[in-house]
């Protein structure tokens, strides 16, 4: 793998340099596209040996990493920004593609953008083999991981299954359930279950379609303009990167790995952050807050925050909310440094 040398001679990632929204454009022109060109990349092999797309950057005098565990539907060309910040804080990062989304090679050959796994943990399983393949590469001082609404549920599973693997995980909108009506949460295991066993090949669960533009004052992702903005042309622009809704087994697979993250939290050792969206639409603000309740009750550590207004993708949103999860993120990472 390849290191970042030039950069080290960046300027310090505080809220000055965060401060970057009104010239966004500019800022992924100078800064953040010559930086993520200068990326380590390759494939690994998965579970049942599917190929995997990964990337890194690092550099010879960073001491901690933190692995980037994207959600459903996204790649890591999305977190470019999101990258770029974390190496200028002082990390390694390292991150990649889940199975069937983004360059990682696709379950369903038609259609091509339907969301779908056969079993959940085969994205922690994932994970299992790209963290094997980190620690092959270098020692660090300490480990962390970010999750993403998808990727929080497959990293706090991960963190469950080794518990000794990270100094620390913090997660925005953890997937530990989704956002449904009572009722229809009930029925809809069963459902989707059901149908699963007589869809071959798998198709779009109920109420799914395949990947369309959504216009941003439709989207309930971010209130960021220019962040919508430029990931929804980085779609366009690279089409083999769109997903669209989730098969029925994909939507069976993810409620029961809410449940199972819920179960487990409790039994989870590794420090715990969780960043909450007040304006949440995709996923269950309840599931995160009893998660977090869960882990207070049995003494484990675990810190949570609440972003008023804030939508889903809080590290995609405007300056004011990004800056301030990105900070609260860095502070907790830096506490468990100072714990050890």
């Amino acid at each position: 793998m390849t290191t970042l040398a030039d950069s080290q001679d960046q300027p310090a990632c505080d809220a000055h340099s965060l401060a970057r929204e009104a010239q966004l454009s500019e800022t992924f022109k100078h800064n953040i596209t010559p930086f993520w060109q200068q990326r380590e990349h390759g494939f690994f092999h998965g579970e049942s040996g599917l190929r995997l797309h990964w990337c890194s950057f690092t550099h010879p005098q960073h001491t901690r990493a933190v692995v980037v565990v994207n959600g459903r539907i996204e790649s890591v060309m999305k977190y470019q920004e999101i990258f770029y910040d974390l190496f200028q804080m002082g990390y390694d990062v390292y991150s990649f593609d889940h199975r069937g989304q983004g360059l990682s090679e696709r379950l369903v050959i038609k259609p091509r953008d339907l969301g779908h796994v056969e079993r959940f943990d085969d994205y922690v399983t994932d994970l299992a083999t790209f963290m094997q393949t980190i620690r092959a590469h270098r020692h660090y001082d300490q480990t962390f991981m970010l999750g993403h609404s998808m990727g929080g549920a497959v990293a706090t599973l991960y963190a469950h299954q080794y518990p000794n693997a990270l100094a620390g995980l913090a997660m925005t909108a953890p997937m530990f359930g989704v956002q449904v009506s009572p009722w229809l949460g009930r029925i809809a295991p069963w459902l989707c279950r059901s149908m699963a066993r007589y869809q071959h090949p798998p198709r779009f669960g109920p109420g799914q379609v395949g990947y369309r533009h959504v216009p941003f004052e439709q989207n309930r992702l971010t209130h960021s303009r220019a962040r919508y903005a430029w990931f929804r042309q980085l779609y366009i622009n690279q089409p083999q990167l769109q997903i669209g809704g989730p098969s029925a087994r994909w939507i069976a697979e993810g409620m029961a790995a809410g449940e199972q993250c819920l179960a487990v939290a409790s039994q989870l050792t590794t420090p715990t952050f969780i960043c909450q969206a007040g304006g949440e639409q995709i996923v269950s603000n309840p599931a995160m807050s009893q998660f977090h309740f869960l882990r207070q009750q049995a003494n484990q550590p675990s810190q949570w925050q609440f972003f008023a207004g804030a939508r889903h993708e809080i590290l995609f949103e405007t300056d004011t909310h990004r800056i301030a999860a990105l900070s609260a993120i860095r502070d907790f990472f830096d506490r468990q440094c100072e714990d050890r």
